[in-house]
């Protein structure tokens, strides 16, 4: 049961994915910036896992994570608000992608300074994006964190669950990821 809702959430993602992080007909207002990291798979999947990630490093090590991501993407999208080009930052979103499903699947030990650093430039690179598309409509940016927030939370609960069920979701959650940020990747550098 669990892993056909996992595969079905997939298959809904990939339908119509492009680009890294098309503009989800996001406008202005608290409303917009708040649906569109819930409607953006890019992002979606990227805070999630996180979210599994941070709650499954050794006790006390983790909520640090989240916290950063979500700082230093409002950074990075104030930053972009007042200076834009997207190529490089496209492709860190698409890396990233990859970068948090080989995590999860893994299980590799990191040392907290690589943990930090790694988070703090994923976050920028979709902070950056963040800010390009949404010129200065400050209320959608503070949409757009709460609703990072809320998915690093979910995240969480999930990684926070039974360790055969939590390692069942990390692996499911991972291999989506690699598959997803793969075609992500190839459809970046081929268009």
């Amino acid at each position: 049961m669990k892993k056909s809702i996992v595969w079905g959430v997939a298959a809904s993602l990939v339908s119509g994915v492009a680009w890294a992080h098309p503009g989800h007909g996001l406008t202005t207002g608290f409303a917009a910036g708040f649906l569109h990291p819930l409607t953006g798979w890019d992002h979606l999947l990227v805070m999630l896992s996180l979210g599994v990630w941070a709650a499954r490093r050794p006790q006390g090590q983790g909520w640090q994570l989240p916290v950063l991501f979500v700082l230093a993407m409002a950074v990075a999208a104030l930053t972009a608000m007042t200076w834009l080009s997207v190529s490089m930052a496209e492709l860190l979103v698409a890396l990233s992608v990859l970068v948090m499903g080989a995590l999860l699947l893994a299980e590799i030990k990191l040392s907290r300074s690589i943990q930090l650093a790694g988070v703090a430039v994923i976050a920028a690179a979709h902070g950056y994006l963040h800010g390009v598309e949404l010129g200065n409509h400050w209320a959608a940016l503070a949409g757009m964190m709460v609703a990072t927030a809320l998915l690093h939370g979910v995240g969480w609960g999930l990684g926070r669950q039974p360790q055969s069920w939590a390692s069942s979701v990390s692996r499911g959650l991972g291999g989506i990821m690699l598959v997803l940020g793969a075609y992500l990747g190839a459809s970046l550098l081929w268009a």
